[in-house]
């Protein structure tokens, strides 16, 4: 079989080594006949960076990749919180690669051996049919963070969770945070739950007020001033004496103008640097008063004693080596 080839493996460690589908219960269950007939063969492998590099060559006609997303599964390959499941590497019998192409992009930028399972030899036509099988892949729909959140975890205010603590990532780390999965998402929701849950609960019903950006800023900073940044959230949600406090002024009226309507999640990053310097003007700062004071805001709040360990703690999460893919 070709496919093993590509694998680095020969026949007979393959066939050694791999269990066919239905092979270890003997049940009959319906497709397995076809399955074997057809050479179809599954196998829990360690991935190796070299390996998936190999593989890789065999990848045609595949989707563009997301960045991103080889990016999430990378620094879950990390962290070692990466869980093999069935879904994994799959080559048809052509010798192409029909599933796994982020995963294994992964694994080249984790630099490190991964377990997955690794089909091979799938047949690239359906028989009597006009399909491929890899029509067939990746139909299903997804489960977000936000659904896994609230299904796995009780968590009833699963989208706002992920949305806050993808906020905070990004003020923690200082670069676009993407893709968070389940695991770092909940290890976000630990560090700063008291926040994250106050904001959520006592959120405006104003389009821009209740975005993600303002929401994360708001929990990324009240772990520095605790309650006493509370005055200011209720000021900016319902602009009573307001007039006092022009940054928190000029904040409100970019969030509730005529456009707010407009205010996309990929503008969550910025909003929150600015939400974050117009608390640095609410605490009246001598940053604050520095020019560009804006630029500097979320820098000085990483580094405060209160905070730094927190957002060491959370920076660390997305660490990955610096290994070209």
């Amino acid at each position: 079989m070709n496919s093993m080839k590509i694998a680095g493996l020969d026949n007979d460690t393959i066939k050694r080594f791999t269990v066919k589908p239905g092979a270890a219960s003997g049940d009959k269950v319906a497709g397995n006949a076809a399955a074997d007939q057809a050479g179809v063969i599954s196998r829990w492998l360690d991935v190796t960076p070299e390996m998936a590099r190999r593989w890789l060559t065999s990848n045609f006609n595949n989707r563009p990749v997301k960045d991103d997303v080889v990016a999430a599964y990378a620094r879950d390959m990390v962290n070692g919180v990466w869980q093999p499941t069935h879904q994994g590497i799959a080559f048809n019998d052509r010798d192409e690669l029909i599933d796994g192409q982020h995963r294994l992009l992964a694994v080249m930028k984790a630099d490190k051996p991964v377990r997955m399972m690794v089909t091979f030899n799938l047949p690239a036509q359906i028989a009597g049919s006009k399909m491929t099988t890899m029509d067939c892949v990746d139909r299903g729909a997804t489960r977000s963070v936000a659904d896994q959140l609230k299904i796995q975890h009780g968590l009833k205010n699963g989208s706002q969770i992920a949305q806050v603590c993808s906020t905070i990532a990004h003020l923690c780390v200082g670069e676009r945070m993407r893709r968070l999965s389940v695991g770092q998402t909940l290890d976000i929701y630990a560090e700063f739950k008291p926040a994250v849950d106050f904001v959520i609960e006592h959120r405006s019903k104003s389009p821009g007020l209740k975005s993600a950006g303002v929401l994360g800023a708001f929990a990324f900073c009240r772990m520095e001033h605790g309650k006493d940044l509370d005055a200011m959230f209720q000021v900016l949600n319902d602009g009573k004496g307001i007039d006092a406090w022009p940054a928190t002024g000029k904040l409100r009226e970019f969030l509730t103008g005529e456009n707010a309507t407009l205010i996309l999640a990929s503008m969550n990053r910025g909003i929150a640097e600015l939400t974050v310097w117009a608390i640095l003007n609410w605490k009246e700062t001598e940053l604050a008063k520095e020019p560009a004071a804006w630029l500097k805001a979320v820098e000085h709040y990483r580094a405060t004693p209160l905070m730094r360990e927190r957002v060491e703690k959370i920076a660390k999460i997305f660490k990955l080596p610096s290994v070209a893919v």
